[in-house]
C-alpha cells in the first residue's frame, strides 16, 4: 500500500492545434517527463530529441487527438506552448558572438516566438499531364525517419519530400505513394529535371515552422548580434 498521497490536481489549460484549428485540453510537463527531455537534449540525438517531444506532447494532451496525424509544425508548437505552461515563459540560451565568439547567454521570451505560415497550392504540376499532390508530414513520420534524423542534408531533402508526397497523378490515374516502394520513388524523383524539383522544394519552403530572431550585445566585445532562430530544436 502507497503511503504518500497522490498528486492529482494537475491545471489544464486550452491551446488550438494550428493544422486543424482544433481546440484541446493540456497539462504542464511532469518532472518525468522533463527528466526524459533533459536526457535526450544532452545525447544531441536528433531521433531520440524528436522521440522524447512526441512522447511528451502525447501525454500532456488531455483531449483524444490521433498523435500520428499531428504535423510537424503541429507537434513544435504544442510541445513550445506546453513549456512555457510548465517552466515559464522564457528560456535561456546560449549564442556565439560573430565576431569574438564568446558564448553569450541570451533569455528568450517563449511568447514572442511566432509560427511562419506559408500558403501554397498542395498539387504541383510536374508536366502537362503529370502532377504531385503534397501534404504537410506528419512529425511521427519525419521523426522515424533514420535518413532524416541520421542522414547527410541531401538524404533529409529526400526523405522529407517522400513523406510529403501523397499521390502522383496522370491523365488517367492516381497513384497512391503508399503502394510506391522507396526504390521506385527515388528514381521517379532522380528523373527530374533541376526546375521540376526545385517546384517541389519549393512546396517543402512553405510548410510553418517556429521563427524568432534574438537581438543581443556581446558581452566580451559589444558587438551587436541578431541570430535567426528556425525549428523547435533552436529552442531547447
Amino acid at each position: 500500500m502507497s503511503l504518500l498521497p497522490k498528486l492529482n490536481n494537475v491545471p489544464k489549460y486550452d491551446l488550438t492545434i494550428p493544422s486543424s484549428k482544433k481546440e484541446i485540453k493540456v497539462r504542464p510537463f511532469l518532472v518525468k517527463e522533463e527528466k526524459i527531455m533533459l536526457i535526450a537534449v544532452e545525447s544531441q540525438d536528433p531521433k531520440q530529441i524528436a522521440t522524447s517531444v512526441l512522447d511528451t506532447v502525447k501525454s500532456c494532451i488531455m483531449t483524444d487527438v490521433d498523435s500520428t496525424k499531428l504535423t510537424s509544425y503541429g507537434i513544435e508548437y504544442l510541445f513550445l506552448q506546453i513549456r512555457s505552461k510548465s517552466v515559464g515563459e522564457t528560456a535561456k540560451l546560449l549564442f556565439k558572438c560573430t565576431s569574438c565568439q564568446e558564448e553569450n547567454e541570451v533569455t528568450i521570451n517563449l511568447n514572442d516566438i511566432k509560427m511562419e505560415v506559408k500558403h501554397a497550392p498542395n498539387v504541383i504540376e510536374i508536366t502537362d499531364n503529370i502532377s504531385i499532390e503534397m501534404q504537410h508530414p506528419s512529425y511521427i513520420s519525419l521523426a522515424n525517419s533514420e535518413s532524416l534524423t541520421k542522414g547527410t542534408p541531401t538524404e533529409q531533402i529526400f526523405s522529407i519530400i517522400k513523406e510529403a508526397v501523397v499521390s502522383v497523378m496522370t491523365e488517367n490515374e492516381r497513384i497512391d505513394m503508399r503502394e510506391v516502394d522507396s526504390a521506385e520513388f527515388q528514381e521517379f524523383l532522380e528523373s527530374m529535371t533541376q526546375a521540376q524539383f526545385q517546384k517541389v522544394r519549393d512546396y517543402l519552403e512553405t510548410i510553418p515552422k517556429l521563427t524568432h530572431t534574438a537581438n543581443f550585445k556581446c558581452i566580451k566585445c559589444a558587438t551587436d548580434n541578431s541570430v535567426l532562430m528556425e525549428g523547435l530544436q533552436s529552442f531547447l
